[in-house]
């Protein structure tokens, strides 16, 4: 049944903006409820409860308390893992170690240590039909006559006992998940620009279930330059990567899961050498995003599809005075302030070098993404956004919210707007652009007056109006592929605002959303391959560069996961196939 170290995924996307990070009733929407949520962290919250009684009410709500249903929402199985987690919340810390050893003592010798029972005779306390069973029902049922003596129990031992053997039928531990099974995944690690494989090249296998991390296994390839890893699980949920490093660049397989009829996997991570030249650079797409955040500045958002069309790695050039070198050279207004890269801190991996950005990381075959943010300042009303563009670029397209601001770029093809849950876009474009074109356009009537009324759909905002100018308030890019859901190699720019400006602060959404993106943009360009509108030589080459970005978000996910000793926020398996591409309005609630 339920698993809670998946619920508390669900839980820290859905719930925390009511009940708070910690399930303790406090979240930052508390004062807008007719009634406070219960603490999910008091011992007796579950004291007169069963997992079935909580499950109803997250499938049914309680609206009288502004508890919405999520019965259409979530599937059967994720609310049985929210019901796991919550459930959780009232147990002491180290509390379950001493309920498992109370189990091993006095119940093990007839229901074993899975729960299953040693012969026919004793029940199953898998079964589904505990979950309808509150604690002092189950404590009743071993401490009656008709059970075999447990021993001399009190009350705090009994309550564990109960815990213990609620277990099977709940899986309420957040922490333990098991890695067993029968499958193998044989890991291959081979050179992409000479064909050759690797041996001795250290390789790690990344396991996902339910696209949560859950551990890493490392290993080294033998002379035919393959390795494997054995007993793991072969349920559809579970998902593996193999990982490895080359030349100080990481590089991935594709996404493997187990087939019903196959236990064995062969996951392929092919590397690349220095070599490629800049005439291999290109941008395949580009958006330039704007947003008026107040009258003395506008925000601008650039997003970068950069493409590597050689068989080697980009390692770009030595520049004076530094050892690190000149890959990736993106000029910026020579007015623009709050330079930031989306996860990046500028000296590290990116350099500014006056009005130029400058990426020293080399840059391997197929496409990488950029997201980089800054503003300018609005003089007498006005701003004008121009810089070269370093490389050739097939499209470059420019997004302006239709606020009533004038707008002039004579040079750019104007298309039909888009339109938004938070408004309509102005949509222009340049194609075929050659290295060293300078595009611009010239913002004008900016005024106080008219950005408080574009503001005023305050849950529908692009960023947080609080931030400094220049500054989102939210951990990614709101207007890049996190926030707004953005194809940039899908055929397009798709923008779903989210209905609440909290989930703009909530990095697990944003991150959620991200892969929401990234996969649909896989559907897309199946869809597109399909119908014949595109090459299969182009198809493959960025239907594998889109899952690599899938899979180093996920493994993003993992080291977050790694540094903050908790379970990374993700709820859906990345199927990629267009029907599997849920889309779900997001609501906050109280389970009571």
């Amino acid at each position: 049944m339920g698993k809670a170290y998946r619920g508390a995924a669900l839980f820290s996307q859905r719930c925390v903006q009511c009940h708070g990070e910690q399930g303790k009733g406090d979240g930052p929407l508390v004062a807008q409820l007719s009634s406070p949520p219960p603490d999910f962290t008091v011992p007796d919250y579950a004291a007169d409860m069963s997992p079935q009684d909580v499950f109803d009410v997250i499938t049914q709500g309680r609206m009288d308390k502004m508890m919405p249903p999520w019965g259409e929402q979530l599937s059967e199985d994720e609310r049985w893992d929210l019901t796991a987690f919550v459930w959780s919340l009232h147990f002491p810390a180290g509390a379950m170690a001493g309920a498992v050893k109370l189990y091993e003592q006095d119940c093990s010798s007839c229901h074993g240590s899975s729960g299953e029972g040693l012969d026919a005779n004793t029940p199953s306390l898998n079964n589904p039909q505990w979950l309808n069973a509150t604690d002092a029902q189950l404590v009743a049922t071993f401490t009656s006559d008709a059970h075999p003596d447990v021993g001399q129990l009190d009350a705090g031992q009994q309550k564990l006992l109960a815990s213990a053997v609620r277990r099977f039928s709940l899986g309420f531990d957040q922490s333990q998940v098991s890695v067993e099974g029968l499958g193998d995944v044989e890991a291959v690690v081979a050179n992409g620009s000479t064909g050759e494989r690797l041996a001795n090249q250290p390789v790690r296998l990344i396991i996902f279930e339910q696209e949560q991390f859950v551990e890493t296994r490392e290993a080294e390839t033998d002379d035919q330059g393959r390795t494997q890893f054995t007993g793991l699980p072969t349920a559809p949920t579970w998902a593996y990567v193999v990982e490895t490093t080359y030349q100080n660049l990481t590089y991935h397989s594709e996404i493997g899961h187990f087939t019903p009829d196959s236990n064995k996997i062969e996951l392929m991570a092919s590397v690349y050498d220095p070599g490629a030249n800049v005439d291999a650079v290109s941008i395949d797409r580009a958006h330039w995003l704007i947003d008026f955040t107040n009258p003395s500045f506008i925000d601008v958002g650039e997003v970068y599809s950069f493409m590597n069309s050689a068989d080697r790695v980009f390692a770009g050039e030595k520049t004076p005075g530094s050892d690190k070198p000149a890959v990736l050279r993106i000029p910026l207004p020579e007015n623009a302030i709050h330079i930031n890269v989306e996860g990046e801190t500028l000296g590290e991996r990116f350099i500014l070098d006056g009005a130029t950005l400058i990426d020293t990381q080399p840059l391997p075959p197929g496409s990488t993404q950029l997201f980089l943010r800054y503003s300018l300042p609005v003089e007498n009303g006005s701003a004008t956004l121009a810089h070269q563009v370093a490389y050739p670029t097939a499209m470059l397209s420019l997004l302006v919210p239709d606020t009533g601001i004038t707008i002039n770029a004579p040079d750019w093809r104007q298309e039909a707007p888009i339109q938004t849950q938070g408004g309509a876009f102005l949509n222009y474009s340049l194609l075929d652009l050659p290295a060293g074109a300078t595009p611009s356009a010239i913002f004008s009537g900016i005024n106080e007056k008219l950005l408080t009324n574009a503001a005023s759909n305050e849950p529908e905002q692009i960023i947080d109006r609080n931030a400094a100018p220049g500054v989102s308030g939210a951990p990614y890019l709101p207007w890049t592929v996190a926030g707004l859901g953005m194809l940039v190699l899908g055929g397009g720019v798709i923008i779903g605002w989210k209905k609440h400006r909290q989930a703009l602060a909530a990095e697990p959404e944003l991150r959620k959303e991200q892969k929401r993106a990234l996969i649909q943009q896989i559907a897309t360009l199946d869809d597109a391959f399909e119908a014949g509108e595109i090459a299969e030589d182009a198809y493959r080459q960025q239907r594998h560069a889109l899952k690599l970005q899938l899979i180093a978000l996920m493994r993003e996910e993992r080291d977050k996961a790694g540094a903050a000793a908790e379970t990374p926020n993700i709820s859906e398996t990345p199927k990629i196939h267009p029907e599997e591409d849920a889309r779900e309005e997001e609501h906050g609630g109280a389970i009571d």
